[in-house]
């Protein structure tokens, strides 16, 4: 019962991320229209938000009230975990590891020639503030790697804790 309530928290915490990703994916979809190179990216975080909508069915509408779920729930939620864990790795996990081990030294080399290809930046932000920017950011990815990368792995044990929800007869278990 207590990893149940742990899934839930994870979920409850990645909705409204989800919900500003589904957002954000609807309009990089515009923009890959043009640029197809974006499909790719788009394709993941459409994944990502799937997955967390399709657990959250999976949690309240099944789990909650011990009812029969079809088979093509627990292929979405499949599918789109392995798309989410890639997504997850490959851009948050990534991301926020490279801040990390970047020396001070080469972090502030890499701030100060992105502030020098900004001509019209507000003067009130220098190098020392972005640094501090992106070290915030980081922590933040690497935060929310670790809620998904957890969320996936107790959905997937869920899943299996759960199959006999999938069955074509559902057998009352407490």
């Amino acid at each position: 019962m207590k990893q149940i309530t742990i899934y839930r928290l994870l979920t409850y915490i990645l909705l409204p991320f989800a919900s500003f990703f589904a957002v954000m994916d609807l309009i990089m979809l515009m923009s890959a229209v043009g640029n197809p190179s974006l499909l790719f990216a788009v394709f993941l975080i459409a994944a990502f938000c799937i997955y967390v909508f399709a657990s959250m069915i999976f949690l309240t509408r099944h789990i909650d009230r011990n009812k029969h779920a079809k088979n093509s729930l627990k292929d979405w939620v499949k599918v789109n975990a392995y798309a989410s864990l890639l997504l997850d790795i490959k851009h948050f996990l990534v991301s926020a590891l490279g801040i990390f081990y970047m020396g001070e030294h080469d972090l502030r080399n890499v701030v100060d020639k992105f502030l020098e290809t900004q001509p019209n930046m507000p003067s009130n932000i220098n190098v020392t503030l972005f640094v501090q920017i992106m070290r915030g950011a980081a922590y933040f990815l690497f935060f929310f790697s670790f809620v998904l990368l957890v969320h996936i792995t107790m959905g997937l044990r869920l899943l299996k804790q759960y199959a006999y929800l999938f069955a074509d007869e559902v057998i009352e278990q407490d």
